[in-house]
C-alpha cells in the first residue's frame, strides 16, 4: 500500500473497525500513499462540518460544497512541500515561524518575501506569522472599492462620465454592479468593429423597394408558414400522414368553451391551413382564423393570394440580406448603444479610465492572493491533523474527550446530553435513508441566540435513556461546538432501539399499557353511557318514553343514574365472578405446588422465566446489533467506507447523564406525612381480604 515499506504504519481499532490514526505530523506523509479504501470517509458535505468555515472552504478545491479524498491529498501535499519541517504542525497553533517556510518551494519564496515586506502588519515580535493579523490585513484590503478579485464595481468608479460607460456596459451585459476586464476589452473591439461597419453599410432593398414593411409582414408569419410547408412535405412523402391532421372527436381532450384564452391557445398551435401534398398555401381561404389579420396584411403587402414552397424559399432568400443587416445593426451588443455614442466612447478617455482601474485591481489582486495563501497555510497548520482524524479516520468522533468536526453539538433534554448530532439540509430526505439505520432519531429545528438568529435543522441519534417524555413539538435546547446556544423544538421522530434494558422490556411495557387501557375502559362509566346511547340510536334498544316538560329534567336524571347503577352492578358482578375463578385457580395451584420439593419449585421458576426472557433477550440483542451509524451519516450526503455498528460502549459515548461536580453531597429530605386518599386504601383492603379468605380455605 505504501511506496516506502520501511515506514511503520499502525491501524487502530476505533469504534469497532481498524482505522489509520494520525498521531503526529509525520503521519500526514503516510496519508498521501494511503489507499482510499482504507479511509473512513471518501466525501463529506462542507455544510455538515463544524469548525472554521474558511478552513473547509480552502479544502474544497473546486468549490462544489463537498470535500473529497483527492482534495485532502492535494492540501496535504501543498502543506508538506511548503514547510521545512512539518513537526511544527504538532503544536496546532494560530501562529507559525516565518523560518518554517521552504523558500525552495515557489509559494514558499513568494510568501516569505511578501511577509517580510509587510512584517509590521503580519508578524509578531518573535517573527511569527499570526492568523489573526493576516485576516485583519485581508479584511482591510478587500473592504475598499477594489477587492482584487478581477471584478469592478460601481463604487470604485468616481468620474461621472466613466460611470456612465460602466452603467451602459453592465446594462448591456445584464451584469449589474459587475464588470470584468475581458468584457471591457470585448466591448472595445466590438464597438470599433460596429462603427467601422456602419460607415459603409447600406440598408439592403427588397426587390428594389424599402424592406421595412415587407419584413414586418414576414416576421409575424414566417414560423407558421415554414411549419405548414413541413407538414405538406410529410404528406407528400406518404399520404397516410394526412390522417394526422384529422381530429378524432372521441379522443379530443377536455376544453372549457367559456375560456377564451384556452381556445386561443388551441388555435395558435393549429396549422396555418390544412396541409396537402400540392405544397401550395392558399391564403385567401381555409386558413386559421386566429392568424387572419396577419394573413390579410401579408397578402396585401406581398400582393399574393397563393404561394408555393418554391416561391416561399425565393421570398426568404430575397429578404435574407436585410435580415443579416438587422442582425448586425440590432443584435450586436455594442451596436445597441448606437453609432454616435460608440464613437464618443472610442474617442474619449472613459475606456482607458476603466482599464486603469482594472490594472489597480490586478495589483491589489496579487496582494490578496498572497494573503489568502498565508491564511490557508495557517489554517492547514492549525487544523489539518484534527481534520484527518475526522476524515481519514473517525478517531475524534469516537473519543468522548474530543470535539469532533463531524458533530453539530449536543442536545440537552430530559436530564441527558445527546451528542450524536449532525447538521442537515432536508429532514424528509435524511429520514428517508436514516430510517434504515435502526436508530432512534430526533429531528429538530433550532434557532440560534443573538441579534441575528439563524435557523438550522439537526438530526440527533438517541443512544441512551428512553423516549417516555419526548414527543413531537417538545421544546429543545441545543449547544453547538462553538458554544452558541439554540432554542427550538422536535419536528419529527423515528422510533428505534435505544438500550438493551429498554429493548428487553419493551414487549412487557406494551402489554402492561394494553392491559391498563382495557381496565380503564372497564371502569369508565362515561364510555358505558356512550355505548348505550349508540345502541338506542342504532335501534338496538327502545328509546325511553317521552315525559311531560316539567318532568323531563328529573326523569333524565333518574334514567342516567339508573344506567350508571345498572352498569356498575354488571361490572361488580363480572369482577366478582372473575375474582372467584382466580381465587379457586390460585388455591388449587398453591395446593399442588406445596406438595413439591423446594428445589423442584425453584427449577420450574427458572424454566418459566427462561421460556419468556431468553427469546426476548436474544431478539433484543439482535435488534440492537442492527443499529448502523454509517447510514445515519450517509443520509446527510456523506460517502463512508466503514460499516459502523452502534455497540454498548459507543452508545455511552454519545449519550451522557448528568455529570455532578466532585465531592457532591446528596441529601434526602423527609417529606411531610399526608393522609392517603381512600382510593388507595380500598384496593389494599380488598387484596388483604382475598388473601385471608384463601388462607382460611387452605386450613380447612
Amino acid at each position: 500500500m505504501f511506496k516506502n515499506r520501511s515506514e511503520h504504519v499502525v491501524f487502530e481499532n476505533i469504534g469497532g473497525s481498524f482505522q489509520f490514526r494520525a498521531c503526529n505530523a509525520s503521519d500526514l506523509r503516510k496519508i498521501l500513499d494511503l489507499d482510499p479504501t482504507a479511509w473512513a470517509a471518501l466525501c463529506v458535505p462542507v455544510a455538515s462540518l463544524n469548525g472554521d468555515p474558511a478552513f473547509f472552504k480552502a479544502l474544497d478545491d473546486d468549490g462544489n460544497g463537498m470535500i473529497r479524498v483527492d482534495e485532502v491529498k492535494i492540501a496535504i501535499k501543498w502543506l508538506i512541500g511548503l514547510l521545512n519541517d512539518i513537526k511544527v504542525l504538532n503544536d496546532a497553533q494560530d501562529t507559525l515561524p516565518l523560518t518554517a517556510l521552504n523558500i525552495e518551494h515557489p509559494d514558499g519564496k513568494l510568501l516569505t518575501e511578501f511577509a517580510a515586506q509587510h512584517a509590521t502588519e503580519l508578524l509578531s515580535e518573535n517573527n511569527l506569522l499570526e492568523l489573526g493579523k493576516i485576516r485583519a490585513k485581508l479584511s482591510a484590503v478587500t473592504s475598499g472599492p477594489l477587492a482584487g478579485d478581477g471584478i469592478l464595481r460601481a463604487k470604485a468608479v468616481a468620474d461621472p462620465a466613466v460611470l456612465a460607460l460602466y452603467n451602459d456596459l453592465t446594462k448591456l451585459l445584464n451584469t449589474p454592479d459587475n464588470l470584468t476586464a475581458p468584457a471591457l476589452e470585448k466591448f472595445a473591439v466590438d464597438a470599433a468593429s460596429f462603427v467601422e461597419w456602419s460607415k459603409t453599410a447600406e440598408k439592403p432593398l427588397f426587390r428594389n423597394d424599402d424592406p421595412v414593411k415587407y419584413f414586418d409582414a414576414y416576421k409575424v408569419l414566417s414560423a407558421k408558414i415554414d411549419e405548414y410547408f413541413r407538414f405538406c412535405e410529410l404528406i407528400k412523402v406518404d399520404p397516410a400522414h394526412a390522417a394526422r391532421f384529422s381530429l378524432n372527436p372521441a379522443a379530443l381532450p377536455e376544453l372549457d368553451l367559456q375560456d377564451a384564452a384556452k381556445i386561443d391557445a388551441v388555435l395558435s398551435a393549429a396549422p396555418l391551413a390544412m396541409p396537402s401534398a400540392e405544397t401550395i398555401l392558399d391564403l385567401s381561404s381555409s386558413t386559421n382564423p386566429f392568424y387572419q389579420a396577419k394573413i390579410d396584411n401579408f397578402m396585401q403587402t406581398f400582393q399574393l393570394e397563393k404561394i408555393t414552397a418554391d416561391e416561399w424559399s425565393l421570398l426568404k432568400a430575397d429578404l435574407a440580406p436585410y435580415i443579416d443587416y438587422l442582425a448586425k445593426a440590432q443584435g450586436d451588443l455594442a451596436g445597441q448603444l448606437g453609432r454616435e455614442k460608440l464613437e464618443q466612447y472610442l474617442a474619449g478617455s472613459e475606456i482607458d479610465a476603466l482599464r486603469k482601474l482594472f490594472a489597480e485591481d490586478k495589483a491589489l489582486g496579487s496582494v490578496v492572493d498572497a494573503l489568502k495563501k498565508l491564511e490557508r497555510l495557517l489554517l492547514y497548520s492549525r487544523y489539518m491533523l484534527n481534520f484527518v482524524n475526522n476524515f481519514v479516520s473517525f478517531k475524534n468522533f469516537f473519543d468522548s474527550d474530543q470535539t469532533s468536526m463531524l458533530q453539530a453539538g449536543r442536545l440537552i433534554m430530559d436530564g441527558k446530553s445527546y451528542n450524536l448530532a449532525v447538521w442537515i439540509q432536508d429532514i424528509a430526505a435524511h429520514k428517508k435513508i436514516a430510517v434504515r439505520s435502526h436508530l432512534c432519531l430526533l429531528y429538530l429545528e433550532v434557532v440560534s441566540s443573538g441579534k441575528v438568529p439563524v435557523t438550522r435543522k439537526v438530526a440527533v441519534a438517541v443512544t441512551g435513556g428512553a423516549l417516555t417524555r419526548i414527543y413531537v413539538g417538545k421544546p429543545a435546547f441545543f449547544i453547538d461546538n462553538d458554544n452558541i446556544t439554540y432554542n427550538g423544538k422536535v419536528i419529527d421522530m423515528v422510533e428505534g432501539p435505544i438500550s438493551f434494558g429498554q429493548t428487553l422490556f419493551a414487549p412487557f411495557r406494551r402489554l402492561s399499557e394494553a392491559v391498563s387501557e382495557k381496565l380503564q375502559k372497564l371502569t369508565d362509566f362515561s364510555s358505558t353511557e356512550k355505548q348505550l346511547a349508540k345502541a338506542i340510536d342504532q335501534g338496538k334498544l327502545p328509546p325511553a318514553a317521552p315525559a311531560a316538560p316539567a318532568q323531563i329534567p328529573a326523569q333524565k336524571f333518574m334514567n342516567n343514574n339508573s344506567m350508571i347503577l345498572l352498569a356498575g352492578g354488571l361490572s361488580v358482578a363480572a369482577l366478582g365472578a372473575g375474582l372467584s375463578f382466580v381465587v379457586k385457580a390460585i388455591t388449587g395451584a398453591i395446593t399442588a405446588i406445596s406438595a413439591l420439593p423446594f428445589y423442584v419449585i425453584l427449577i420450574w421458576i427458572v424454566v418459566l422465566i427462561s421460556i419468556f426472557m431468553v427469546p426476548t433477550a436474544i431478539f433484543a440483542f439482535l435488534k440492537l446489533r442492527k443499529r448502523n451509524l454509517t447510514l445515519f451519516l450517509e443520509a446527510g450526503g456523506w460517502a463512508i467506507n466503514l460499516h459502523m455498528r452502534l455497540n454498548m460502549y459507543v452508545s455511552g459515548i454519545f449519550t451522557r447523564s448528568t455529570e455532578y461536580p466532585k465531592h457532591t453531597e446528596f441529601k434526602i429530605s423527609k417529606l411531610p406525612c399526608r393522609k392517603r386518599p381512600l382510593m388507595f386504601i380500598v384496593p389494599i383492603l380488598l387484596v388483604l381480604a382475598a388473601a385471608a379468605a384463601a388462607l382460611c380455605y387452605l386450613k380447612k
